[in-house]
């Protein structure tokens, strides 16, 4: 009976997310366009990360767009727009969110979104799609390495409105093959709702 309290006590239990800044909302509302695809091109991609304040930046404004109605709960992932301890998962927020904002900005990917230029990445993230996006950026958050200045997050380095097919042809030489090179730090972040591997 315990044990079932936690879990209840655990999946209900909620936190305030600030609320998103003038600047977080200029982003989404009037994105630097880019060309996504020469970007990409062209930016090494070891460079494609986030910093942790790009994770907590996106963070507000998922949970703006959800308050918002633009993330909407549906068939595949009935998550409770009140829930601010897991939210809608990572399918959710790149069909709704990351595809409508990064297409408006050229389709870049969020990372070079908030860094044309590129941040190398010495965090290497991994983790499951199926998760709550607040679930997972508060894991990435309490485990952040000291010392850690961007991160690869698949779904947020990579374009995803582009045709990433050239760039995973070669294992060795696809992104995640390259970010993973240049980082000192991965974290493993697992999830309540199903197994990552």
């Amino acid at each position: 009976m315990g044990i079932l309290a936690s879990f209840v006590l655990k999946r209900c239990y909620t936190r305030s997310i600030a609320p998103p800044t003038d600047g977080d909302r200029h982003l989404v509302e009037h994105p630097p366009v880019q060309d996504g695809a020469l970007r990409h091109r062209t930016v090494d991609q070891e460079k494609w990360g986030l910093t942790l304040g790009d994770l907590r930046q996106f963070k507000r404004l998922v949970h703006d767009a959800v308050m918002k109605g633009i993330i909407k709960p549906h068939d595949r992932d009935q998550f409770l727009p009140s829930d601010t301890s897991c939210g809608p998962s990572v399918y959710t927020v790149t069909q709704q969110f990351i595809k409508p904002v990064t297409e408006a900005a050229g389709n870049v990917s969020w990372a070079l979104l908030k860094h044309p230029e590129g941040l190398v990445c010495d965090v290497f993230l991994t983790h499951g799609w199926a998760e709550g996006i607040y679930e997972f950026i508060d894991k990435v958050e309490q485990s952040w390495p000291r010392g850690g200045t961007a991160a690869y997050v698949c779904f947020l380095s990579n374009p995803q409105n582009l045709d990433i097919s050239d760039l995973v042809r070669s294992p060795k030489e696809s992104p995640f093959a390259r970010a993973l090179e240049s980082s000192s730090s991965m974290l493993v972040i697992p999830n309540h709702v199903s197994s990552i591997y």
